[in-house]
């Protein structure tokens, strides 16, 4: 058997099991399709959606960059959102990594960035800036009784978006249908 055939094989089988992973919120009929909306009436957000916003919020270049995509129900509203993460390399300040968050919340939709900077003092902080590896965005669903104990407030939504560098504890952010007071719906949390 030739490698091309092998090859060929091996890329079908591992399309074949991609084709089944699971997002974050996503709820199966009884037969086993994935509805990737849960069923909601509002629209999951698109990736035409997300890149639009990347250029809004990140600039005109943002979507050029290497990033990374976590898509999945993160406000607990049963509609698919996106959440987007990369190293923003033009800021006079030096790199940043940001992450937008895009939801359609209520029919209606939002968008949020957070600009992590490297190597700081600040609690909302990552601690290396590796150019050949940037932190890894990855959810987290949590208990209620986290969300209570740990978290200290059970009426946000109990999945984390995390950062990871490696190197210092992951921050990770939680969504909050009530606006915090300058208006961010995503809140901050490091152990």
């Amino acid at each position: 058997m030739s490698k091309q055939v092998m090859l060929m094989g091996l890329f079908f089988a591992i399309s074949a099991g991609l084709g089944s992973v699971a997002h974050a919120g996503e709820t199966s009929t009884a037969d086993g399709v994935a509805v990737p909306n849960g069923g909601a009436t509002a629209d999951p957000v698109s990736t035409d959606q997300l890149y639009a916003e990347m250029r809004i919020q990140g600039g005109q270049y943002a979507q050029n960059y290497r990033h990374q995509m976590l898509t999945g129900d993160f406000t607990c509203d049963d509609v698919v959102d996106r959440v987007a993460g990369w190293v923003d390399l033009d800021s006079p300040e030096g790199p940043r990594f940001a992450m937008l968050f895009v939801t359609n919340h209520g029919g209606k939709d939002q968008s949020e960035i957070r600009y992590l900077p490297f190597e700081s003092s600040e609690q909302v902080a990552l601690c290396i800036h590796d150019e050949t590896a940037p932190p890894v965005m990855s959810w987290q669903e949590n208990s209620t009784e986290f969300m209570a104990e740990v978290i200290g407030d059970d009426r946000l939504c109990n999945f984390a978006i995390r950062v990871d560098d490696f190197m210092c504890d992951a921050p990770q952010f939680f969504y909050s249908q009530e606006p915090a007071g300058n208006g961010d719906h995503w809140l901050f949390f490091r152990n």
